[in-house]
């Protein structure tokens, strides 16, 4: 777009006038901040998740992965269990939400008495009657690498994470071992904690399919 813009800048300045006539642009020089408009915010840090490989096994493997999008999903409020299209849920979508300035996440809604006015939670307690897949008996399994994930690139982007229980009991492919993170709806302790301790609205933005979930986060 700036390409096409500064070309059709070009081209209309350079036209030459009748001899009779001042040689002078047509146009004036465009403003810059009109060649900006469509220039992607500033990225603060970005990673993702390979849904491929979320374990060895792969019954487990599609099993977290699933898990995984449906969270994402409950995030963006487009679908609910317990019944769930798989085919759907797999698909290609986007979903985002912003941090203002002293704003906190939660990854689920049972929380510590100081975070009680989070303002944004994944909408889902990672059960089984919304849906969720049981892998090795245990609804829901998978959303700590998500939790992860989450972790990983907000630290990055330099805000405050609290993440009291590492998931040091079972490694998380393709996550470094600071950041895993340990999730359990029914305790505030095994909670995700993101506070958005910067003078400026940060943008978490989500891209996922079958095959990956790409976290990004930008001003």
């Amino acid at each position: 777009m700036k390409e096409q813009i500064l070309a059709l800048a070009t081209l209309v300045s350079t036209i030459v006038l009748p001899a009779s006539q001042s040689a002078q642009p047509l146009l004036s020089p465009i403003p810059e901040h009109l060649l900006v408009l469509n220039i992607k915010e500033e990225i603060l840090a970005e990673h993702f998740l390979n849904l491929t490989i979320r374990d060895e096994d792969a019954k487990a493997s599609q099993g977290f992965a699933d898990n995984i999008l449906l969270a994402l999903h409950y995030l963006k409020g487009d679908i609910e269990g317990p019944k769930i299209d798989w085919d759907r849920a797999r698909k290609l979508f986007e979903v985002s939400f912003t941090l203002q300035p002293g704003e906190v996440f939660a990854f689920h809604g049972n929380v510590f008495p100081e975070f009680a006015n989070s303002v944004v939670t994944m909408n889902s307690e990672f059960m089984t009657y919304e849906g969720y897949k049981s892998v090795w008996g245990l609804g829901g399994n998978g959303v700590c690498h998500l939790a992860s994930l989450m972790n990983w690139v907000a630290t990055e982007a330099g805000l405050e994470v609290v993440a009291l229980n590492n998931h040091n009991f079972a490694p998380i492919l393709g996550i470094p071992k600071e950041y895993g993170t340990s999730i359990r709806s029914q305790s505030p302790n095994q909670n995700l904690y993101i506070i958005n301790g910067l003078g400026y609205s940060v943008v978490f933005e989500f891209t996922a399919n079958s095959q990956s979930v790409n976290l990004t986060l930008h001003k």
